[in-house]
């Protein structure tokens, strides 16, 4: 019987038959983004805070509820190691959703370096009344940070359209929102605790935005040369 273009069978049937199993695993991967936004929210905001009593969530920063001393540190105990998990899984997702567009695997890569360095934060938390605690939990933060900004700017940079500019304007947003918040502390005011989830939230939101953007294209299953023939794809 003879092979067309050299092609083993098998092997060509085992490719048909895996790429469905491929998808839905990175369709998995990327559920794991909103899930993650949502556990931040509801872990930090829903059940920390209510254990201060007390707690003001628009005039205090939502560190303070990881700081040692804190009443809600203990409900968040295993959050940093759940949500880094799912970050990460997420990051994951993103990486094997974008071939053919370098900067969408650049911003796949840094997410995930995003989720793993969320644990140093969990390493390096701050604690009520010692001043002595600032300046390493500062320096996780930035890096942090800084890994976001890069990963929000490479997605704007590999999208086009609506995808593209909703981008921009999130990494606006979180970006203006975080500084006016680190220009109001240490607080307790309004501007930190409002200004701090807004840049938070438009984060979150980003992740789930992008997740199900993802969700929806073919750039899994496309090679350079396909991706540049269908811009539509970003």
């Amino acid at each position: 019987m003879p092979i067309a273009k050299g092609r083993h069978p098998q092997r060509t049937r085992a490719a048909q038959t895996g790429s469905p199993r491929r998808d839905a695993v990175r369709k998995i991967l990327l559920a794991a983004g909103p899930l993650s936004s949502l556990l931040y929210v509801v872990a930090t905001d829903g059940l920390a805070a209510s254990q201060w009593e007390g707690y003001r969530r628009t005039e205090q920063m939502v560190s303070e509820l990881f700081a040692v001393g804190s009443p809600g540190r203990d409900v968040l105990g295993p959050f940093p190691w759940l949500y880094t998990a799912l970050f990460t899984a997420f990051g994951v997702g993103v990486w094997n959703s974008v071939h053919g567009s370098r900067a969408l695997r650049i911003a796949g890569g840094l997410l995930i370096a995003y989720g793993l360095w969320n644990i140093m934060g969990a390493l390096y938390p701050l604690t009520l009344g010692d001043d002595a605690s600032i300046p390493m939990h500062i320096f996780a933060t930035n890096i942090q940070l800084a890994l976001m900004v890069a990963a929000m700017s490479f997605v704007a940079a590999g999208f086009r359209g609506r995808m593209r500019w909703y981008s921009i304007l999130s990494l606006a947003a979180s970006a203006l929102m975080g500084m006016v918040a680190f220009a109001a502390a240490p607080g307790p005011n309004l501007v930190l605790g409002i200004g701090e989830r807004i840049s938070i939230g438009a984060f979150l939101l980003w992740v789930a935005v992008l997740a199900v953007a993802l969700w929806r294209s073919g750039l899994w299953r496309r090679g350079p040369a396909e991706e540049r023939k269908d811009p539509s794809a970003r």
